[in-house]
């Protein structure tokens, strides 16, 4: 991490990431926020997150075409782009222009759909830091989303969304001179093959790679369980602590500073263990935190909280890692869409699972089968392991590049 904190490029990387994260966690929240005041409506506010999502359904589409292109030129184009649609939120003035931030939020999620920001740390790094750089990005946007939504949220009641949007364009532009200011020497696109056959490379690839495909396969159950976590937290905090509902405010704070623990971990972990171990132990960490959410005291469930939160980014950071040391740099834009598509997806559906059981089925009957699906994760990594793939060199484990860049 202390090498990487002293490369210029990589500081300009980790600032540009830091702004543009903060400004997209301060608008999310207070786009259904927003689209509640106007409308009066959960459904309609419940729609800003289908928009958000609905976008992934686009991935592997997406995902061919970064590897197409210059993933720099398409991620500045992408933020540019946003920065000016997010100031079409200026003309939002009553229930009928709830469209407008419906647009938004779906362009938003084309954004984020696109893997282009992995697949250019393929040909930005070398190797030996793909782990490091991954944790401290993990690291701070973690640490920016402790804030950042009570932050969006204060700036839209004290001023309204438009202020909002214009500080959200503000940071897209932020975000952009930072990655311009990078000189980043690109790989260069393989021969083009049928679409048919180049959609579907990322999930061949996850087949033909058993470390990369276990890992994948257990990230998905687990977030088929962190999925129900949402509704069921609600339901424990009210039933089994016997606190109000905005007690959910300070489990986020206090998930966000074990997240901000585990990054800061992950780094050395994932490089001292290896992706499978490192994501076992995140796994079973997270395991033991929602077990702890069983106890019906304050104390045993905030550990819990800390636990679970400490945990997911190994787990993510592992597969990051495995992602982008074992797959092409001009198959990282694929890859990533795929298994972008599986976990989101399978979060998705737990989502609306967790929705419409948590009336009628008891939250620690719930937070047993996330318990489960965590400890299988666990388990699935690491009975009879894969074996480690070789590293998939890249323009950045060229010195001749690097040197010019």
């Amino acid at each position: 991490m202390n090498r990487l904190l002293r490369d210029a490029r990589f500081r300009r990387i980790l600032l540009g990431d830091a702004v543009s994260s903060l400004g997209d966690s301060m608008l999310f929240l207070s786009l259904a926020v927003w689209t509640k005041n106007l409308t009066g409506s959960d459904a309609a506010a419940g729609l800003v997150f289908l928009c958000l999502n609905a976008p992934g359904l686009l991935a592997p589409l997406l995902g061919h075409v970064v590897d197409r292109v210059s993933r720099k030129k398409l991620l500045m184009g992408m933020m540019a782009a946003m920065a000016v649609i997010v100031l079409a939120l200026l003309v939002v003035r009553t229930a009928q222009d709830v469209w407008i931030i419906y647009l938004v939020a779906f362009c938003y999620g084309v954004l984020f759909s696109t893997p282009v920001f992995d697949a250019l740390l393929k040909d930005l790094l070398p190797a030996r830091d793909a782990a490091p750089a991954r944790s401290l990005l993990v690291t701070v946007q973690q640490g920016l989303r402790i804030v950042s939504p009570a932050v969006g949220v204060g700036i839209y009641l004290a001023f309204g969304g438009w202020v909002l949007a214009v500080v959200d364009a503000a940071t897209f532009l932020i975000a952009i001179a930072c990655l311009a200011s990078v000189k980043i020497v690109e790989s260069e696109p393989e021969p083009a093959a049928p679409l048919r056959q180049s959609l579907t490379a990322g999930a061949r690839h996850l087949r033909q790679l058993p470390l990369l495909g276990r890992l994948t396969l257990m990230c998905v159950i687990f977030m088929a369980g962190a999925g129900l976590l949402e509704s069921s937290t609600f339901a424990a905090i009210e039933q089994g602590l016997g606190f109000e509902a905005a007690y959910f405010s300070v489990i986020m704070m206090l998930q966000g500073g074990g997240s901000i623990l585990g990054g800061l971990l992950s780094g050395r972990l994932v490089t001292g263990l290896g992706e499978a171990r490192a994501s076992a132990l995140g796994y079973l960490v997270c395991g033991a935190g929602v077990l702890l959410f069983q106890v019906p005291y304050w104390p045993g469930y905030t550990l819990g909280t800390v636990l679970f939160g400490a945990g997911m980014p190994l787990i993510f950071v592992a597969l990051g890692t495995a992602q982008q040391l074992y797959a092409p740099a001009r198959l990282q834009g694929r890859l990533g869409a795929a298994i972008g598509m599986l976990t989101n997806g399978a979060q998705t559906v737990s989502n609306a699972v967790g929705a419409a059981i948590v009336g009628f089925v008891d939250f620690r009957v719930t937070f047993g089968i996330i318990a489960l699906a965590m400890l299988t994760g666990c388990v699935g990594v690491l009975v009879r392991p894969p074996a480690v793939p070789e590293i998939v060199s890249s323009v950045a484990d060229s010195p001749e590049p690097q040197a010019a860049a």
